[in-house]
Protein backbone atom coordinates (compact mmCIF):
# COMPACT_ATOMS: atom_id res chain seq x y z
CA UNK A 1 0.00 0.00 0.00
CA UNK A 2 1.33 3.20 -0.76
CA UNK A 3 2.37 5.84 1.85
CA UNK A 4 -0.49 8.38 1.19
CA UNK A 5 -2.96 5.64 2.00
CA UNK A 6 -2.86 6.91 5.90
CA UNK A 7 -3.69 10.68 4.37
CA UNK A 8 -6.91 9.27 2.82
CA UNK A 9 -7.59 7.59 6.13
CA UNK A 10 -8.01 11.31 7.83
CA UNK A 11 -9.22 12.93 4.92
CA UNK A 12 -12.13 10.15 3.56
CA UNK A 13 -14.92 10.56 6.29
CA UNK A 14 -18.27 9.24 6.07
CA UNK A 15 -20.42 12.39 4.99
CA UNK A 16 -22.55 13.73 7.94
CA UNK A 17 -25.81 13.36 6.66
CA UNK A 18 -28.83 15.72 8.36
CA UNK A 19 -30.25 13.79 10.96
CA UNK A 20 -33.58 12.83 9.39
CA UNK A 21 -31.82 11.62 6.80
CA UNK A 22 -29.75 9.14 7.98
CA UNK A 23 -30.16 6.04 9.43
CA UNK A 24 -29.89 5.99 13.06
CA UNK A 25 -31.45 4.96 16.36
CA UNK A 26 -34.81 6.10 17.07
CA UNK A 27 -35.63 7.33 13.58
CA UNK A 28 -39.03 4.97 13.04
CA UNK A 29 -38.79 4.04 9.45
CA UNK A 30 -38.64 0.89 8.46
CA UNK A 31 -35.56 0.81 5.91
CA UNK A 32 -37.18 -2.51 3.92
CA UNK A 33 -38.43 -1.82 0.96
CA UNK A 34 -40.96 -4.53 0.45
CA UNK A 35 -42.33 -3.76 4.09
CA UNK A 36 -43.08 0.37 3.05
CA UNK A 37 -44.65 -1.22 -0.44
CA UNK A 38 -46.93 -3.67 1.45
CA UNK A 39 -47.83 -0.98 4.23
CA UNK A 40 -49.24 1.51 1.47
CA UNK A 41 -50.72 -1.03 -0.80
CA UNK A 42 -52.77 -2.51 2.39
CA UNK A 43 -53.79 0.65 3.85
CA UNK A 44 -55.62 1.46 -0.23
CA UNK A 45 -58.29 -1.03 0.13
CA UNK A 46 -61.32 0.87 1.85
CA UNK A 47 -60.82 4.45 -0.49
CA UNK A 48 -60.35 2.18 -3.19
CA UNK A 49 -64.25 0.04 -2.22
CA UNK A 50 -65.20 3.74 -1.42
CA UNK A 51 -64.27 5.16 -4.72
CA UNK A 52 -65.40 2.63 -6.78
CA UNK A 53 -68.99 1.74 -5.04
CA UNK A 54 -69.67 6.30 -5.22
CA UNK A 55 -68.97 6.33 -8.80
CA UNK A 56 -70.78 2.94 -9.51
CA UNK A 57 -73.34 4.59 -8.39
CA UNK A 58 -73.36 8.06 -10.00
CA UNK A 59 -71.99 6.45 -13.27
CA UNK A 60 -75.08 5.68 -14.08
CA UNK A 61 -77.39 9.24 -13.97
CA UNK A 62 -74.29 10.96 -16.38
CA UNK A 63 -73.54 10.39 -20.29
CA UNK A 64 -70.13 11.53 -20.33
CA UNK A 65 -66.79 12.12 -18.09
CA UNK A 66 -67.13 15.78 -17.65
CA UNK A 67 -70.65 15.02 -16.07
CA UNK A 68 -69.28 12.69 -13.29
CA UNK A 69 -66.25 15.15 -12.31
CA UNK A 70 -69.13 17.70 -11.94
CA UNK A 71 -70.99 15.31 -8.76
CA UNK A 72 -67.69 16.34 -6.57
CA UNK A 73 -67.25 15.14 -3.00
CA UNK A 74 -68.98 17.01 -0.35
CA UNK A 75 -67.05 17.49 3.05
CA UNK A 76 -69.28 14.89 4.71
CA UNK A 77 -68.04 12.29 1.61
CA UNK A 78 -64.25 13.18 2.76
CA UNK A 79 -65.11 13.54 6.43
CA UNK A 80 -66.09 9.75 6.47
CA UNK A 81 -63.36 8.30 3.93
CA UNK A 82 -60.97 10.01 6.53
CA UNK A 83 -62.31 8.33 9.29
CA UNK A 84 -62.89 4.79 7.67
CA UNK A 85 -58.45 5.06 6.65
CA UNK A 86 -58.19 5.60 10.46
CA UNK A 87 -60.28 2.93 11.68
CA UNK A 88 -58.50 0.86 8.74
CA UNK A 89 -55.11 1.80 9.98
CA UNK A 90 -55.76 1.60 13.51
CA UNK A 91 -57.09 -2.28 13.22
CA UNK A 92 -53.41 -2.96 11.88
CA UNK A 93 -51.51 -1.07 14.48
CA UNK A 94 -53.34 -3.26 16.93
CA UNK A 95 -51.75 -6.08 15.80
CA UNK A 96 -48.50 -5.17 15.73
CA UNK A 97 -47.05 -7.63 14.14
CA UNK A 98 -44.41 -7.10 10.90
CA UNK A 99 -42.93 -9.88 8.71
CA UNK A 100 -39.67 -9.47 9.16
CA UNK A 101 -39.19 -11.71 12.11
CA UNK A 102 -42.82 -13.63 12.45
CA UNK A 103 -43.51 -16.81 11.13
CA UNK A 104 -45.60 -17.15 7.67
CA UNK A 105 -49.01 -18.49 8.88
CA UNK A 106 -48.87 -15.88 12.32
CA UNK A 107 -48.40 -12.95 9.64
CA UNK A 108 -50.91 -14.35 7.21
CA UNK A 109 -53.36 -14.84 10.44
CA UNK A 110 -52.50 -11.41 12.40
CA UNK A 111 -53.14 -9.43 8.84
CA UNK A 112 -56.32 -11.11 8.14
CA UNK A 113 -57.85 -10.54 11.49
CA UNK A 114 -56.89 -6.62 10.81
CA UNK A 115 -58.96 -6.55 7.49
CA UNK A 116 -61.52 -8.19 8.91
CA UNK A 117 -61.75 -5.96 11.85
CA UNK A 118 -60.49 -3.17 9.81
CA UNK A 119 -63.74 -4.11 6.96
CA UNK A 120 -65.96 -4.01 10.13
CA UNK A 121 -65.25 -0.85 11.44
CA UNK A 122 -65.28 1.03 8.31
CA UNK A 123 -69.20 -0.80 7.38
CA UNK A 124 -70.22 -0.02 10.30
CA UNK A 125 -69.14 3.54 9.77
CA UNK A 126 -70.57 3.84 6.44
CA UNK A 127 -74.03 2.85 7.93
CA UNK A 128 -73.71 5.15 10.71
CA UNK A 129 -73.41 7.56 7.72
CA UNK A 130 -76.17 6.22 5.68
CA UNK A 131 -78.54 6.60 8.81
CA UNK A 132 -77.75 10.18 9.74
CA UNK A 133 -77.56 11.95 6.30
CA UNK A 134 -78.12 10.79 2.90
CA UNK A 135 -73.79 10.09 2.83
CA UNK A 136 -73.77 6.71 0.15
CA UNK A 137 -77.58 5.58 0.48
CA UNK A 138 -77.23 4.85 -3.16
CA UNK A 139 -73.98 2.44 -2.28
CA UNK A 140 -74.82 -1.19 -1.41
CA UNK A 141 -72.94 -1.79 2.16
CA UNK A 142 -72.74 -5.48 1.80
CA UNK A 143 -70.61 -4.67 -1.89
CA UNK A 144 -68.60 -2.17 0.15
CA UNK A 145 -67.61 -4.75 2.64
CA UNK A 146 -67.02 -7.93 -0.06
CA UNK A 147 -64.91 -5.18 -1.99
CA UNK A 148 -62.92 -3.97 1.60
CA UNK A 149 -62.53 -7.35 2.36
CA UNK A 150 -61.56 -9.40 -0.68
CA UNK A 151 -58.74 -5.99 -1.35
CA UNK A 152 -56.97 -6.53 1.81
CA UNK A 153 -56.73 -10.21 2.02
CA UNK A 154 -55.29 -9.87 -1.72
CA UNK A 155 -52.33 -7.88 -0.26
CA UNK A 156 -51.99 -9.81 2.72
CA UNK A 157 -51.47 -12.80 0.96
CA UNK A 158 -49.32 -10.79 -2.56
CA UNK A 159 -47.31 -9.60 0.75
CA UNK A 160 -46.85 -12.75 2.25
CA UNK A 161 -46.05 -14.55 -0.75
CA UNK A 162 -43.64 -12.09 -2.04
CA UNK A 163 -41.51 -12.24 1.52
CA UNK A 164 -41.43 -16.00 1.73
CA UNK A 165 -39.65 -16.00 -1.77
CA UNK A 166 -37.21 -12.97 -1.18
CA UNK A 167 -36.26 -14.83 2.02
CA UNK A 168 -35.74 -17.73 0.85
CA UNK A 169 -33.57 -16.42 -2.37
CA UNK A 170 -31.60 -14.46 -0.16
CA UNK A 171 -27.99 -15.36 1.26
CA UNK A 172 -27.76 -16.41 5.11
CA UNK A 173 -27.36 -13.66 7.17
CA UNK A 174 -24.08 -13.81 9.84
CA UNK A 175 -23.97 -12.10 12.78
CA UNK A 176 -21.01 -11.45 15.37
CA UNK A 177 -22.92 -10.72 19.37
CA UNK A 178 -20.83 -8.60 22.18
CA UNK A 179 -21.98 -9.28 25.00
CA UNK A 180 -22.34 -12.69 27.01
CA UNK A 181 -24.87 -12.01 29.54
CA UNK A 182 -28.39 -12.46 29.64
CA UNK A 183 -29.07 -9.98 27.29
CA UNK A 184 -27.01 -11.80 24.33
CA UNK A 185 -28.37 -14.89 24.75
CA UNK A 186 -31.43 -13.71 24.08
CA UNK A 187 -30.57 -11.91 20.81
CA UNK A 188 -28.92 -15.21 19.82
CA UNK A 189 -31.92 -16.98 19.87
CA UNK A 190 -33.91 -13.77 18.28
CA UNK A 191 -31.30 -13.22 15.20
CA UNK A 192 -31.27 -16.81 14.16
CA UNK A 193 -35.08 -15.87 12.83
CA UNK A 194 -34.60 -12.28 12.18
CA UNK A 195 -35.91 -11.12 8.54
CA UNK A 196 -37.14 -14.98 8.33
CA UNK A 197 -33.88 -15.30 6.81
CA UNK A 198 -31.42 -18.28 7.22
CA UNK A 199 -28.75 -16.95 10.05
CA UNK A 200 -25.96 -18.37 11.77
CA UNK A 201 -24.36 -15.91 14.94
CA UNK A 202 -20.05 -16.86 14.63
CA UNK A 203 -20.03 -16.31 17.90
CA UNK A 204 -19.21 -13.97 21.07
CA UNK A 205 -16.89 -11.31 22.10
CA UNK A 206 -16.98 -9.62 25.35
CA UNK A 207 -14.04 -8.68 27.84
CA UNK A 208 -15.43 -10.54 30.33
CA UNK A 209 -15.42 -14.21 30.13
CA UNK A 210 -17.04 -15.07 33.46
CA UNK A 211 -20.22 -16.43 31.53
CA UNK A 212 -18.13 -17.98 28.43
CA UNK A 213 -19.21 -21.70 29.47
CA UNK A 214 -23.17 -20.86 29.62
CA UNK A 215 -23.20 -19.30 26.47
CA UNK A 216 -24.67 -21.17 22.88
CA UNK A 217 -22.23 -20.13 20.77
CA UNK A 218 -18.52 -19.96 20.77
CA UNK A 219 -16.79 -17.27 22.75
CA UNK A 220 -14.36 -16.41 20.77
CA UNK A 221 -12.37 -13.40 22.78
CA UNK A 222 -12.18 -9.95 24.02
CA UNK A 223 -13.18 -6.92 22.38
CA UNK A 224 -10.07 -6.29 20.88
CA UNK A 225 -10.63 -9.20 18.29
CA UNK A 226 -13.61 -7.30 16.95
CA UNK A 227 -11.72 -5.21 13.95
CA UNK A 228 -9.70 -8.61 13.51
CA UNK A 229 -12.73 -10.42 13.18
CA UNK A 230 -14.79 -8.28 10.80
CA UNK A 231 -11.63 -8.34 8.72
CA UNK A 232 -11.60 -11.90 8.19
CA UNK A 233 -15.37 -12.63 8.08
CA UNK A 234 -18.11 -11.76 5.95
CA UNK A 235 -20.36 -10.09 9.05
CA UNK A 236 -23.44 -8.64 7.90
CA UNK A 237 -24.45 -6.92 11.29
CA UNK A 238 -22.94 -6.85 14.88
CA UNK A 239 -25.41 -6.80 17.67
CA UNK A 240 -24.56 -4.84 20.82
CA UNK A 241 -25.89 -6.70 23.82
CA UNK A 242 -23.54 -5.02 26.82
CA UNK A 243 -24.99 -2.49 29.62
CA UNK A 244 -24.72 0.89 28.03
CA UNK A 245 -24.78 2.73 31.61
CA UNK A 246 -21.84 0.68 32.65
CA UNK A 247 -20.04 0.29 29.89
CA UNK A 248 -20.49 3.34 27.38
CA UNK A 249 -17.10 4.15 26.68
CA UNK A 250 -17.25 0.38 25.14
CA UNK A 251 -20.01 0.48 23.24
CA UNK A 252 -18.91 3.98 21.60
CA UNK A 253 -15.83 2.02 20.79
CA UNK A 254 -17.69 -0.59 19.08
CA UNK A 255 -19.75 2.02 17.53
CA UNK A 256 -16.87 3.76 15.77
CA UNK A 257 -15.38 0.03 14.60
CA UNK A 258 -18.35 -0.82 12.63
CA UNK A 259 -19.03 2.89 11.10
CA UNK A 260 -15.18 2.95 10.02
CA UNK A 261 -15.29 -0.65 8.51
CA UNK A 262 -18.76 0.22 7.19
CA UNK A 263 -20.42 -2.81 9.24
CA UNK A 264 -24.40 -2.73 9.86
CA UNK A 265 -24.96 -2.59 13.99
CA UNK A 266 -27.72 -2.78 16.68
CA UNK A 267 -28.18 -1.04 19.38
CA UNK A 268 -30.48 -2.09 22.18
CA UNK A 269 -33.95 -0.16 22.89
CA UNK A 270 -34.80 -1.78 26.42
CA UNK A 271 -31.69 0.25 28.03
CA UNK A 272 -33.53 1.19 30.66
CA UNK A 273 -35.98 -1.12 32.33
CA UNK A 274 -40.01 -0.56 31.88
CA UNK A 275 -43.48 -2.57 32.49
CA UNK A 276 -44.78 -1.14 29.00
CA UNK A 277 -43.21 -3.04 26.41
CA UNK A 278 -44.23 -0.94 23.86
CA UNK A 279 -41.97 0.36 20.45
CA UNK A 280 -42.61 1.87 17.55
CA UNK A 281 -41.75 -0.48 14.94
CA UNK A 282 -38.13 -0.80 15.31
CA UNK A 283 -35.79 -2.68 12.69
CA UNK A 284 -35.90 -5.41 14.55
CA UNK A 285 -39.17 -5.53 16.83
CA UNK A 286 -38.51 -9.51 18.32
CA UNK A 287 -34.86 -8.49 19.44
CA UNK A 288 -36.21 -4.74 20.74
CA UNK A 289 -32.81 -3.26 19.22
CA UNK A 290 -32.98 -0.64 16.06
CA UNK A 291 -30.59 -1.51 13.34
CA UNK A 292 -28.06 1.17 12.35
CA UNK A 293 -27.36 0.82 8.38
CA UNK A 294 -24.17 2.26 6.75
CA UNK A 295 -26.28 3.19 3.28
CA UNK A 296 -30.02 3.84 2.92
CA UNK A 297 -32.14 1.36 2.05
CA UNK A 298 -35.48 3.08 1.20
CA UNK A 299 -37.56 2.96 -2.29
CA UNK A 300 -34.42 4.48 -4.29
CA UNK A 301 -32.93 0.88 -3.60
CA UNK A 302 -35.98 -1.10 -5.05
CA UNK A 303 -35.84 1.75 -8.39
CA UNK A 304 -31.85 1.28 -8.89
CA UNK A 305 -32.68 -2.61 -8.86
CA UNK A 306 -35.53 -2.60 -10.98
CA UNK A 307 -32.88 -0.39 -13.34
CA UNK A 308 -30.55 -3.10 -13.22
CA UNK A 309 -32.55 -5.89 -13.94
CA UNK A 310 -34.38 -3.93 -17.06
CA UNK A 311 -31.14 -2.51 -18.50
CA UNK A 312 -29.45 -5.40 -18.16
CA UNK A 313 -32.18 -8.25 -19.83
CA UNK A 314 -32.15 -5.44 -22.70
CA UNK A 315 -28.65 -5.27 -23.37
CA UNK A 316 -28.48 -9.24 -22.87
CA UNK A 317 -31.09 -9.75 -25.49
CA UNK A 318 -29.51 -6.86 -27.80
CA UNK A 319 -26.20 -8.00 -27.46
CA UNK A 320 -26.29 -11.37 -27.70
CA UNK A 321 -25.28 -11.93 -31.38
CA UNK A 322 -22.02 -10.05 -30.29
CA UNK A 323 -21.49 -12.44 -27.14
CA UNK A 324 -21.74 -15.28 -29.44
CA UNK A 325 -19.46 -13.83 -31.90
CA UNK A 326 -16.92 -13.29 -28.76
CA UNK A 327 -17.16 -16.69 -27.80
CA UNK A 328 -17.05 -18.39 -31.26
CA UNK A 329 -13.73 -15.80 -31.62
CA UNK A 330 -12.25 -16.66 -28.45
CA UNK A 331 -12.71 -20.49 -28.94
CA UNK A 332 -11.32 -20.70 -32.14
CA UNK A 333 -7.79 -18.58 -31.15
CA UNK A 334 -6.45 -20.31 -28.00
CA UNK A 335 -7.36 -22.93 -26.39
CA UNK A 336 -9.45 -23.29 -23.18
CA UNK A 337 -13.00 -22.33 -21.77
CA UNK A 338 -14.71 -19.14 -23.11
CA UNK A 339 -15.72 -17.93 -19.86
CA UNK A 340 -13.73 -16.81 -17.34
CA UNK A 341 -14.85 -17.41 -13.37
CA UNK A 342 -13.35 -16.25 -10.33
CA UNK A 343 -14.09 -15.43 -7.04
CA UNK A 344 -14.57 -12.03 -5.70
CA UNK A 345 -15.67 -10.12 -2.79
CA UNK A 346 -19.04 -8.86 -2.68
CA UNK A 347 -21.25 -6.78 -0.42
CA UNK A 348 -20.06 -7.44 3.58
CA UNK A 349 -17.72 -9.54 1.88
CA UNK A 350 -18.97 -11.96 0.91
CA UNK A 351 -17.80 -14.21 -1.91
CA UNK A 352 -19.55 -14.88 -5.00
CA UNK A 353 -18.38 -16.28 -8.75
CA UNK A 354 -17.91 -13.37 -11.04
CA UNK A 355 -18.25 -14.28 -15.01
CA UNK A 356 -16.13 -12.62 -17.74
CA UNK A 357 -14.60 -13.70 -21.11
CA UNK A 358 -11.51 -15.00 -20.98
CA UNK A 359 -8.97 -12.65 -21.89
CA UNK A 360 -5.87 -14.40 -21.13
CA UNK A 361 -3.74 -17.89 -21.40
CA UNK A 362 -6.01 -20.84 -19.92
CA UNK A 363 -3.33 -20.98 -17.52
CA UNK A 364 -3.07 -17.16 -17.03
CA UNK A 365 -3.40 -18.09 -12.95
CA UNK A 366 -0.68 -20.36 -12.77
CA UNK A 367 1.69 -17.78 -14.15
CA UNK A 368 1.00 -14.97 -12.43
CA UNK A 369 3.34 -15.53 -9.43
CA UNK A 370 6.28 -15.19 -12.50
CA UNK A 371 5.14 -11.46 -13.26
CA UNK A 372 4.29 -10.39 -10.13
CA UNK A 373 7.15 -8.67 -9.04
CA UNK A 374 5.87 -6.62 -12.56
CA UNK A 375 3.20 -4.60 -10.79
CA UNK A 376 2.70 -1.09 -12.34
CA UNK A 377 0.56 0.00 -10.06
CA UNK A 378 0.76 0.64 -6.05
CA UNK A 379 -1.04 -1.14 -3.45
CA UNK A 380 -2.23 -4.41 -3.35
CA UNK A 381 -4.23 -4.46 -6.86
CA UNK A 382 -1.93 -5.72 -9.71
CA UNK A 383 -2.17 -3.98 -12.68
CA UNK A 384 0.30 -4.39 -16.10
CA UNK A 385 -0.01 -2.74 -19.09
CA UNK A 386 1.36 -5.73 -21.33
CA UNK A 387 0.60 -8.54 -19.32
CA UNK A 388 2.07 -11.37 -21.11
CA UNK A 389 -0.55 -13.22 -20.57
CA UNK A 390 -3.02 -11.71 -22.65
CA UNK A 391 -4.25 -13.03 -26.34
CA UNK A 392 -4.43 -11.09 -28.97
CA UNK A 393 -8.22 -11.55 -29.12
CA UNK A 394 -7.88 -10.74 -25.28
CA UNK A 395 -6.38 -7.13 -26.00
CA UNK A 396 -9.33 -6.21 -27.89
CA UNK A 397 -12.06 -6.83 -25.49
CA UNK A 398 -10.50 -5.50 -23.10
CA UNK A 399 -9.55 -1.99 -24.54
CA UNK A 400 -13.16 -2.35 -25.63
CA UNK A 401 -14.45 -3.60 -22.52
CA UNK A 402 -15.94 -6.53 -23.70
CA UNK A 403 -14.71 -8.78 -21.67
CA UNK A 404 -16.77 -7.94 -19.31
CA UNK A 405 -20.49 -8.40 -20.65
CA UNK A 406 -21.11 -11.92 -18.96
CA UNK A 407 -21.06 -9.64 -15.54
CA UNK A 408 -24.43 -8.77 -16.90
CA UNK A 409 -25.62 -12.15 -15.78
CA UNK A 410 -24.52 -11.43 -12.14
CA UNK A 411 -25.96 -8.50 -12.27
CA UNK A 412 -29.50 -10.39 -12.75
CA UNK A 413 -28.49 -13.05 -9.61
CA UNK A 414 -27.73 -9.84 -7.52
CA UNK A 415 -24.40 -10.40 -7.16
CA UNK A 416 -23.59 -6.99 -8.64
CA UNK A 417 -25.16 -3.84 -9.98
CA UNK A 418 -24.62 -1.96 -12.90
CA UNK A 419 -23.12 0.81 -10.61
CA UNK A 420 -20.85 0.35 -8.30
CA UNK A 421 -17.57 -0.17 -6.99
CA UNK A 422 -15.54 -2.56 -8.39
CA UNK A 423 -15.52 -6.56 -6.80
CA UNK A 424 -12.05 -6.95 -5.57
CA UNK A 425 -10.46 -10.45 -5.70
CA UNK A 426 -9.44 -12.61 -2.84
CA UNK A 427 -5.69 -11.89 -3.45
CA UNK A 428 -5.93 -8.34 -3.67
CA UNK A 429 -8.54 -8.26 -0.40
CA UNK A 430 -6.21 -10.25 1.21
CA UNK A 431 -3.44 -7.82 1.01
CA UNK A 432 -5.70 -5.16 2.48
CA UNK A 433 -4.50 -4.07 6.21
CA UNK A 434 -6.03 -1.21 7.31
CA UNK A 435 -9.62 -1.60 8.45
CA UNK A 436 -11.10 1.40 7.55
CA UNK A 437 -10.41 0.26 3.31
CA UNK A 438 -13.51 -2.51 4.85
CA UNK A 439 -16.15 0.29 4.23
CA UNK A 440 -15.68 0.04 0.40
CA UNK A 441 -17.69 -3.29 0.71
CA UNK A 442 -20.76 -1.75 2.16
CA UNK A 443 -22.50 -1.70 -1.04
CA UNK A 444 -23.14 -4.10 -4.02
CA UNK A 445 -20.55 -3.90 -6.22
CA UNK A 446 -20.43 -2.94 -9.89
CA UNK A 447 -19.90 -3.44 -13.83
CA UNK A 448 -19.40 0.60 -13.86
CA UNK A 449 -18.36 3.09 -11.10
CA UNK A 450 -16.55 6.29 -10.32
CA UNK A 451 -12.73 4.74 -10.73
CA UNK A 452 -14.23 3.61 -14.41
CA UNK A 453 -14.88 6.55 -15.68
CA UNK A 454 -12.49 8.92 -14.27
CA UNK A 455 -9.21 7.03 -15.51
CA UNK A 456 -9.81 3.45 -14.80
CA UNK A 457 -6.51 1.84 -14.90
CA UNK A 458 -5.05 5.40 -15.06
CA UNK A 459 -5.42 6.03 -11.77
CA UNK A 460 -3.82 4.54 -8.33
CA UNK A 461 -5.00 3.03 -5.70
CA UNK A 462 -5.37 5.87 -3.23
CA UNK A 463 -7.66 7.46 -6.11
CA UNK A 464 -9.34 4.84 -6.19
CA UNK A 465 -10.49 3.97 -2.92
CA UNK A 466 -11.57 7.82 -2.63
CA UNK A 467 -13.57 8.08 -5.61
CA UNK A 468 -15.50 3.81 -4.16
CA UNK A 469 -15.90 6.35 -0.74
CA UNK A 470 -16.83 9.20 -2.22
CA UNK A 471 -19.63 7.23 -4.36
CA UNK A 472 -21.14 5.59 -0.85
CA UNK A 473 -21.30 8.91 0.61
CA UNK A 474 -22.59 10.86 -2.43
CA UNK A 475 -25.11 7.91 -3.73
CA UNK A 476 -28.08 8.68 -5.35
CA UNK A 477 -29.84 7.52 -8.41
CA UNK A 478 -29.36 10.47 -10.56
CA UNK A 479 -25.26 9.73 -9.91
CA UNK A 480 -25.92 6.24 -11.32
CA UNK A 481 -27.37 7.74 -14.41
CA UNK A 482 -24.58 9.76 -14.89
CA UNK A 483 -22.07 7.03 -14.26
CA UNK A 484 -23.91 5.12 -16.80
CA UNK A 485 -24.03 8.33 -19.20
CA UNK A 486 -20.24 8.76 -18.67
CA UNK A 487 -19.29 5.12 -19.14
CA UNK A 488 -20.34 5.10 -22.76
CA UNK A 489 -17.85 7.46 -24.36
CA UNK A 490 -14.98 6.10 -22.27
CA UNK A 491 -15.94 2.16 -23.32
CA UNK A 492 -15.61 3.28 -27.10
CA UNK A 493 -12.40 5.52 -27.03
CA UNK A 494 -11.17 2.88 -24.51
CA UNK A 495 -9.74 5.46 -22.18
CA UNK A 496 -8.11 3.94 -19.37
CA UNK A 497 -8.13 0.29 -20.59
CA UNK A 498 -6.01 -1.59 -19.52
Amino acid sequence: MSSSATEIRHNVRPIRQPRRQRAGIGAGKRPEVLYEIYALARNVPPLLAAMVGWTQVHWRGVATISGLESRSFTVRHIIVLLFMMSIWIRCFKREGIDQQSTPFLLFVSSQAKAVFMGTAGCTLLLWAARLMSDTGKHMSISLFAFRCATGGLLCVLLAAVLYEIVNRLAAPKLYLIVGSRRRAIEGYKQLLGYGGRRGSVLGFIDDDDSHSQYLPGDYLGSKDRLEELLMRNPIDMVYLALPLRSQYATVQEVIWTCERMGVEYSLPVDIFESNLDRFWRPSMQNAKAFVCRMVLEDYRMLLKRMLDVSLAIILLCALTPLMAAIALAIKLTSPGPVLFKQERFGRNRHRFRMYKFRSMVHNAEELFALIEHQNEISGPIFKMRRDPRVTRIGYILRKLSLDELPQLFNVLKGDMSLVGPRPMSLRDVSLLSEAWLMRRFSVTPGMTGLWQVSGRSNTNFDTWITLDLQYIDKWSLALDFKILLRTIPRVISGTGAA
